[in-house]
C-alpha cells in the first residue's frame, strides 16, 4: 500500500507509541506514561514502578513479560507505569532522572515525595520484581501486640482518624502496609492480633464477620468511640471508604457520636 506524506508522517509520529506497546502483553497491567502522565503519578503518595525503556532494546523485551507478571501480581496495591524514553516527548524526562541504558527500573517510594531507588538486581525475573517493589513500601503501620498498647496509640494519634486491623496473624498484609504509605499523615494505622476476637468483643462487636476474623475498626479523630467496618477488605473499597472519612462523607459521620455505626460500601 502506498502511503502520501501526510499519511506517512502521521504513521511515523505514531510508530513508537505503536512499538512500545507492543513490547507488553496485550493485556498488560502496565500502563505507558508520558511527562504529563508521569508528574500526575508522581503527585500520588503511593508506591511505584516505573520501567524506561527502548522499544528495540533487546533487554528491555526479554524484560517485557516478567515485568507484566509483576505488575499483574501487586495491581491494583502497587501500580507499575513504563516510559518509552525512544519517543522524542520523553527524552528530557528520561534524561531527568538520570537513564543512562535500557531498561533502567526504578521504585518511587512515595511519589515524588522521596527519592527514588533503582533496581541493582541481575535477575529481572516477575518473583525479584514483586519482592523488590513490595519491600519498598515505606511501613507506617503501627504494632499493637498487647490490648493495653492500644489506648495510649488512640490518644497520641487522636489528632487523626485511627484505623486499626484486627486479625489472626501476627503480621500484617502489604494490602494493610499499602494504605498506610498512601494515607501518612492523614490517617494513623495500626495492627492488633486477635485471633479469637476478644478485642472485638470488648468493643461490643461479633468475633467473627462472615465467618472471618479480620476486621477494621475505626477511630474518627479526636474521638473514642470506635466504628466496624463491614465492607469487602480489599484496596478498591477500602480506599472508597477512607476517602469518604477525610472528605467527611462517610455515613458513620453524619450521626451521632454517641453510638457505634457499622458502615455498609
Amino acid at each position: 500500500m502506498f502511503l502520501s506524506p501526510p499519511s506517512l508522517a502521521a504513521l511515523l509520529v505514531l510508530l513508537p507509541a505503536i512499538v512500545s506497546a507492543a513490547i507488553f502483553p496485550p493485556d498488560t497491567k502496565v500502563k505507558m506514561l508520558d511527562p504529563k502522565g508521569f508528574r500526575k503519578a508522581m503527585r500520588s503518595n503511593r508506591t511505584s514502578v516505573v520501567a524506561f525503556v527502548a522499544p528495540w532494546c533487546g533487554h528491555c523485551q526479554r524484560m517485557a513479560p516478567e515485568y507484566s507478571k509483576a505488575a499483574e501480581n501487586l495491581s491494583p496495591l502497587i501500580p507499575f507505569y513504563a516510559v518509552d524514553c525512544d519517543a522524542e516527548s520523553n527524552k528530557r524526562l528520561c534524561g531527568e532522572q538520570g537513564v543512562q541504558g535500557f531498561p533502567t527500573l526504578k521504585v518511587f517510594p512515595r511519589g515524588s515525595q522521596a527519592p527514588p531507588e533503582s533496581y541493582d538486581s541481575g535477575e529481572r525475573t516477575s518473583g525479584h520484581l514483586i519482592r523488590w517493589a513490595s519491600r519498598s513500601v515505606p511501613n507506617k503501620v503501627k504494632l499493637l501486640p498487647q490490648i493495653h498498647d492500644i489506648p495510649a496509640w488512640l490518644e497520641k494519634r487522636s489528632d487523626l482518624p485511627r484505623v486499626i486491623l484486627l486479625n489472626k496473624d501476627k503480621k500484617f498484609p502489604l494490602l494493610w502496609q499499602v494504605l498506610s504509605n498512601n494515607y501518612w499523615k492523614k490517617m494513623a494505622f495500626g495492627h492488633h492480633t486477635d485471633p479469637d476476637g476478644a478485642f472485638a468483643v470488648s468493643l461490643g462487636f461479633p468475633a467473627t464477620v462472615e465467618g472471618k476474623t479480620s476486621k477494621v475498626i475505626v477511630y474518627p479523630a479526636g474521638s473514642s468511640v470506635p466504628v466496624l467496618y463491614e465492607g469487602m477488605t480489599k484496596y478498591d473499597p477500602l480506599t472508597k471508604f477512607f476517602r469518604s472519612i477525610l472528605d467527611g462523607s462517610a455515613d458513620f459521620l453524619q450521626t451521632s457520636p454517641e453510638q457505634p455505626v457499622r458502615d455498609e460500601l
